[in-house]
């Protein structure tokens, strides 16, 4: 269109000469050739002013095209919520920092940070609140680093940050990261409302030479995970070590799974016994991972995978599963006992569950207990009431497992059925030589003495420990000193054996067994 216009123009000139020549050499009256040339001058001006408005439009239009563009690229580099930049843009303006740190001899640096009990801040108080802290807390972030630094929301309650640091900056980044804590963990006042929330940071720096950006986030969300675990509250770096961890992580879920497949999740049983008379009188189940190459694996390998990975519901059933069909054809005196995950009192039809394995392997109720730990009754005390009054209603019996280390022990005994205390075996440990353990144990038998319910002790491991606890009026321990968590096989010779012979487990002394 430019080029139309400057041809108009050029045409212009030649018209415009042309038709001044014929006026200087024209009489009395136009000839023809001075109206012939009249005409072509005056469209060509009409040329022009047509030329130049469509130029004009043009260029308003390329111009709103281009601020159409540049909107786009800002809406879809930008968290809306925030106006921080969203992972796209994040992802954009670190790829250019990195280049930058590349070029300086620098090294790019990724913070990664996540909120701690942010959901329950919208389940409580909506999400506009939710929204409104959100952007409280990304302008505190941005309040705490320069403008170089870039700053994303990356999903719900994640945030990133990447900047350019030399490898001696790490006191300085460690600096920010705890800056960055305290700006997100402080009250904020929305709506009225008085709200704070936790955080866990991970940090991590990009070694010698080209990294991407994608993989440097990982890192840092490793060590994200790391300070989650550990409910770090400072700055967590990342390390090689914590990458050798995950690969063992992600390892383990794949044999879980695997064993899930496979059914090599079994049961093992330690022994109960009757404090005062030496009698056998039930075993507690315990999972175990027959693994194919490794052997007998212990449950803190693979329950907490099996909790995160949301398996470990399945796992459990299949484990109690073996334990009902093992123990189905035992003396009908030997209770059996069953933990229940907190994240299975999660799931309302537990009870149900339970109650159709106890039929398909035709295993009594009365002879199982289920233990709840106490700490899993604060996650949601109403469900769980009714998961407890549910196997009640069955004949099933309940213990309250690790009594003491949560914080509503009396009330819990107060509204919910228990038949069982169990008091953990972290104040059984150490009994002999902390007085305050002894007092505990001794008020807690008191107490369940004064309620009518049988306490159970776990960690027995030698014989002036059996004759401590037993002297404070506990009724039923457990330990190595016992027998250590045997096989299926193991567990029924001895329910023969102490059945034939009549022999008091104390009398016969510890008992040795594999696993």
């Amino acid at each position: 269109m430019l080029g139309i216009l400057i041809s108009a123009v050029m045409l212009l000139i030649w018209n415009g000469s042309h038709f001044f020549r014929q006026i200087s050499f024209a009489t009395d009256r136009f000839d023809g050739g001075i109206q012939i040339a009249s005409t072509a001058l005056t469209l060509n001006v009409a040329l022009i002013l047509f030329g130049w408005r469509r130029y004009v439009d043009v260029q308003h239009e390329s111009q709103m095209r281009a601020e159409s563009e540049d909107r786009a690229a800002l809406i879809a580099t930008t968290d809306a919520m925030t106006g921080l930049l969203n992972r796209k843009g994040f992802v954009d303006r670190a790829t250019v920092l990195a280049g930058a740190a590349r070029g300086d001899g620098e090294r790019m640096v990724m913070i990664s940070v996540q909120m701690h009990r942010f959901k329950g801040i919208n389940d409580r108080h909506g999400y506009d609140v939710g929204d409104e802290l959100l952007r409280r807390l990304a302008a505190a972030i941005l309040a705490v680093v320069d403008r170089e630094v870039a700053v994303a929301r990356l999903s719900g309650d994640e945030f990133a940050l990447a900047m350019v640091r030399s490898p001696g900056d790490r006191p300085a980044i460690e600096i920010i990261g705890e800056a960055l804590i305290r700006a997100i963990t402080k009250p904020y006042q929305v709506e009225d409302k008085h709200i704070q929330v936790g955080v866990f940071v991970g940090i991590a720096m990009a070694e010698a030479g080209p990294v991407a950006v994608a993989e440097l986030l990982r890192r840092a969300d490793i060590a994200l995970d790391h300070a989650k675990s550990s409910r770090s509250a400072r700055p967590v770096w990342f390390d090689a070590g914590m990458e050798r961890a995950l690969l063992a992580h992600s390892k383990i879920e794949q044999g879980i799974r695997f064993a899930l497949e496979h059914e090599q999740f079994e049961p093992h049983f330690e022994p109960q016994i009757d404090l005062e008379t030496g009698e056998l009188v039930g075993f507690e189940t315990l999972a175990r991972w027959n693994h194919t190459l490794s052997g007998i694996i212990m449950p803190d390998m693979f329950i907490p995978v099996a909790e995160e990975i949301g398996v470990i519901g399945r796992l459990s059933e299949q484990v109690m599963r073996a334990a009902f069909v093992h123990a189905a054809t035992w003396d009908a005196s030997i209770s059996l006992s069953v933990n229940v995950s907190p994240a299975m009192l999660g799931d309302p039809w537990l009870a149900q569950k339970i109650v159709r394995l106890l039929r398909e392997t035709s295993f009594p109720a009365n002879r199982l207990v289920v233990e709840i730990t106490e700490s899993s009754l604060f996650t949601d005390i109403d469900q769980a009431r009714t998961i407890v009054t549910s196997l009640k209603n069955q004949g099933i019996r309940l213990a309250l497992d690790d009594f003491g280390t949560g914080f509503s022990s009396l009330s819990h005994l107060r509204t919910l059925p228990f038949d069982v205390i169990k008091i953990d075996r972290s104040f059984i440990a150490t009994i002999q030589r902390d007085r305050q353990s002894a007092a505990i144990v001794r008020a807690v038998t008191t107490l369940a003495t004064a309620l009518d319910v049988p306490v159970t002790v776990e960690g027995i491991e030698d014989a002036s420990t059996h004759a401590a606890v037993l002297a404070m009026g506990c009724a039923v321990g457990q330990g190595w000193y016992f027998g250590k968590p045997m096989s299926a096989e193991r567990a029924g010779e001895m329910v023969r054996a102490r059945k034939n012979h009549g022999v008091p487990v104390s009398s016969a002394g510890p008992i040795k067994a594999a696993g």
